[in-house]
């Protein structure tokens, strides 16, 4: 049986299964598909974090021009 048969009569949700035969050079036939699914698991989380942390960085704003409005509209 193929990683991905494995994968899905395991339980586990096409959108994982498509994440997951990215990380197919990873498996090992001889272990459990659990010990596959929880590598993929950390690995595929290690790569989210970082894409949030790239994503957050383009967010971050230059917060003095909003402070000097705020203090503006307070004066006025």
């Amino acid at each position: 049986m193929n990683l991905k048969q494995q994968l899905i009569e395991f339980g586990c949700g096409m959108e994982f299964v498509e994440i997951a035969l990215g990380y197919a050079d990873a498996y090992n036939p001889q272990e459990d598909i659990e010990i596959f699914i929880e590598h993929v698991e950390v690995e595929h989380a290690k790569v989210e974090e970082a894409e949030a942390l790239k994503a957050m960085d383009k967010e971050i704003v230059d917060a003095s021009g909003i402070l000097q409005e705020f203090e503006d509209d307070l004066e006025g």
